[in-house]
This record gives structure tokens, C-alpha cells and sequence, in this order.
């Protein structure tokens, strides 16, 4: 059992979770609206949030982000949390989400689903000659918005449909949902597929290990740390590594 007041206790507080998530949520939505220049929205999974409002009624462009920081606001009152947030909590999150970026790199070194150069390309949802300021804006959209829908959303409705409409053990119904929405985030991936229509299964392999790594670390370390790490991958492969390439080539 964790010290209520110990950094692995706190970070998982909606409040701790609310403040770390904030600055990413602002940037991707000012930036959806152009305030940093002109981008290309190709992100599906914050599209696909919007159709899941709209099916019950509600619709709006940043209704996703509204949800997002309206439901860690109203975990923060009911949890009856003092109002504290600690500067360093959030830089040990920042450094956390950083070190864990490690195991998906030693992926990718060891399956080797496709080439290192068109992995940068093709990591996460990107279209090839976008704008770094549009590469920017992917990496932050994918790590938010790709963990909001297939982590928070999915994991949560199947784990409430094995376990409480099932009746299956608690263990089963998380592990029967991470395993699921590991299958669904690698299929939501184009890039699995080759150009005839085959599938690369090494690819395919790939991003269904990511997702199990993504849903075992939203269930043991919460949103916030997933989400960070999916974002400081994003941005190494989709903006880093590019940017080295070009001013080394």
C-alpha cells in the first residue's frame, strides 16, 4: 500500500494528473486552431472522440479535451484532495515519463518492424513532408488523445462489460481489456499494412506491445504517466530524430 503522501501516491491524483496533462491539453488545442501556424489535423483518434460525443447528442471540436479536464475536476472534488500541487511531483513525472520512454525504444531496436527512417515517418499517425510545427502538433495530439480513447475510454467500458456485466474476477476483466484495446490500438494503426494490402506483422507486433505497455502503465501508474510517455516517444521519432537528421545530412 503506497504512503498517501508518497510521489507514486500523488502523481496519480486527479489533481497531480490534472496539472501535468493541462499544458499538453492547451498546446494541441490552440494549436487545432492555428495559433502557432497553419497544421494539418490528421489525428483519428481525437476524430474519433468527437463521433463518440456526438452519439450521445453532444457535439464540438474540443469537446474531448473539455470531458477530459471536467472529469479529473470532479474525481479532484469528490476525493475531498486539499487544493496542494507540488512543482516537484510534476518534474518527477516529466523525468518518469522520460525513463520509461526506454522499453518501446529497446522495442523497436529488437523487433526492427520496418526501416529506422521510415519508423520516424510512420511511428505514429504522420503524413511524410508536414511542417515540424504539424509534426509537433501530432506527437502532442497522439500521446494525449490515442491514451484518452483507447486507454481511458476502451479499457474502462470493457473492463465495466467483463467484470460487471460478466461477472468475471477483477484480474480477468483488466487483463481481457488490455489485451483487446491492445488488438484495437495496433489495428487503428495504417501502418501495419503493407501497400499491397498485406499485413507487416512485425509492425502489427509492435504496436500491439506498445498498447499492452500503454494500458499496463495507465492501470498501474495512471493517465497522466501514459500519457506521458506515449508523448516523449512521439516526439522522438516524429520531431527529434528528424531534426538531427536534417541538420547532420
Amino acid at each position: 500500500m503506497l504512503a498517501r503522501d508518497s510521489y507514486f501516491a500523488l502523481s496519480m491524483r486527479p489533481l497531480h494528473m490534472l496539472v501535468f496533462l493541462l499544458p499538453i491539453i492547451l498546446l494541441y488545442e490552440l494549436g487545432s486552431l492555428g495559433v502557432f501556424g497553419p497544421v494539418k489535423d490528421s489525428l483519428e483518434a481525437h476524430r474519433m472522440l468527437v463521433r463518440f460525443f456526438d452519439l450521445f447528442g453532444v457535439v464540438g471540436l474540443h469537446l474531448p479535451a473539455l470531458a477530459l479536464v471536467t472529469m479529473l475536476v470532479m474525481q479532484h472534488i469528490l476525493s475531498r484532495d486539499p487544493v496542494r500541487f507540488s512543482v516537484s511531483v510534476w518534474l518527477k513525472m516529466i523525468t518518469e515519463s522520460a525513463f520509461l520512454t526506454g522499453p518501446l525504444i529497446v522495442m523497436v531496436m529488437v523487433l526492427k518492424p520496418i526501416g529506422a527512417g521510415e519508423l520516424v515517418m510512420q511511428a505514429v499517425d504522420s503524413i511524410p513532408e508536414q511542417s515540424q510545427a504539424s509534426q509537433f502538433m501530432l506527437a502532442l495530439g497522439a500521446g494525449l488523445y490515442e491514451e484518452m480513447l483507447f486507454r481511458l475510454v476502451l479499457i474502462t467500458m470493457i473492463h465495466f462489460l467483463i467484470a460487471d456485466v460478466f461477472g468475471f474476477s477483477e484480474t480477468k476483466a483488466f487483463f481481457i481489456a488490455i489485451l483487446l484495446s491492445s488488438v484495437a490500438f495496433a489495428w487503428y494503426h495504417d501502418q501495419i499494412f503493407m501497400l499491397d494490402g498485406s499485413l507487416n506483422f512485425r509492425m502489427a507486433f509492435f504496436y500491439f506491445l506498445a498498447g499492452m505497455y500503454f494500458g499496463i502503465l495507465f492501470l498501474m501508474r495512471g493517465l497522466g504517466i501514459a500519457v506521458g510517455v506515449h508523448l516523449f516517444y512521439d516526439l522522438l521519432v516524429l520531431v527529434i530524430i528528424p531534426s538531427f537528421d536534417s541538420q547532420t545530412g
